[in-house]
């Protein structure tokens, strides 16, 4: 487990303020402090993302007018100070889609080294309009790379049940050499097509914030990423799933958003998710507007 702030496990800070200054004071202040980063910036769509109903300022332009060059220039500059955020056994989780997925995959390679590519991880999902030019775009892409030489990856935590019509759930498999493969209790391990849904749009968890992704694919990252008490980040964190996530699996976690709107769906959010107290926090370390959540009993913001 990294060092970094003071936070137990559960615990973290939701910081307003520009990723890229917010980074590099985060530096200056801890130094490589990070366990796990999930990154999920702008998709290079093209598009205008409104703000939800009664959120002011939390939408934001997905337009690169001078193009992919200024994209992958911009990516790459937050990228590398993630990097040396992350401890020698952290991970970084890119969440991209199609518009720029394999270009933004070699800014990464450059960045981390190709051999630290550990996984491209494909989210399926369904919902929404069917196009009748082309094969549907149903799932996005995830990239997962490492620091180091050694990273957190926990198999038996991520295990799902068997099918059901598996012949291997039931008695296990021999192998041609006679030895006995039996299934293990806690269920088969997953490979990297994950098929989960999307936030339904009348889901209780339903925040409105335009690109908001489901708890369910945040705790999947978490569980198999990263141990209990790790320190997780979420540069670009929107409506704070991953600060959720983290907080209901005991890790650590940093949030940090460049919108206003974003920031108080985030705090709405975490309060209510686990009846924490809020805790405004003015430090130099990581920006005057910065907020802390504590473990203890729900209780009003000070």
């Amino acid at each position: 487990m990294a060092l970094g702030p003071e936070l137990l496990p559960g615990e973290g800070l939701l910081i307003q303020g520009e990723n890229l200054e917010v980074m590099k004071r985060l530096h200056s202040a801890w130094g490589s402090c990070l366990d796990f980063i999930y990154a999920d910036p702008p998709f290079f769509s093209g598009r205008t993302f409104r703000s939800p109903s009664g959120r002011p300022r939390s939408g934001f332009q997905d337009r690169w007018p001078e193009g992919l060059d200024s994209y992958l220039a911009w990516l790459g500059e937050r990228f590398q100070i993630m990097r040396e955020l992350l401890a020698d056994t952290g991970t970084m989780m890119v969440h991209l889609d199609a518009h720029a997925v394999h270009y933004v995959k070699v800014e990464c390679d450059r960045i981390f080294g190709r051999d630290h590519f550990l996984n491209e991880i494909i989210w399926h999902y369904t919902g929404g309009g069917r196009s009748k030019r082309y094969f549907s775009r149903k799932h996005d892409n995830l990239l997962w790379y490492r620091k180091g030489k050694e990273w957190t990856f926990q198999i038996d935590a991520v295990r799902v049940p068997y099918r059901k019509s598996s012949g291997y759930a039931r008695s296990g498999i021999v192998s041609a050499r006679g030895k006995r493969y039996l299934p293990n209790r806690l269920g088969t391990p997953i490979d990297d097509v994950w098929d989960l849904p999307m936030v339904n749009p009348l889901s209780r968890e339903r925040t409105g914030y335009p690109t908001q992704k489901p708890e369910s694919l945040l705790n999947r990252l978490l569980q198999g990423c990263t141990r209990p008490g790790d320190l997780v980040a979420d540069f670009f964190c929107g409506s704070g799933t991953t600060g959720v996530a983290a907080q209901r699996l005991a890790r650590r976690w940093i949030l940090c958003d460049d919108s206003p709107g974003a920031i108080s769906i985030c705090r709405d959010r975490i309060g209510k998710s686990a009846g924490v107290r809020l805790r405004r926090e003015a430090s130099p370390k990581v920006g005057k507007m910065a907020y802390r959540f504590t473990a203890a009993a729900a209780g009003a913001a000070r």
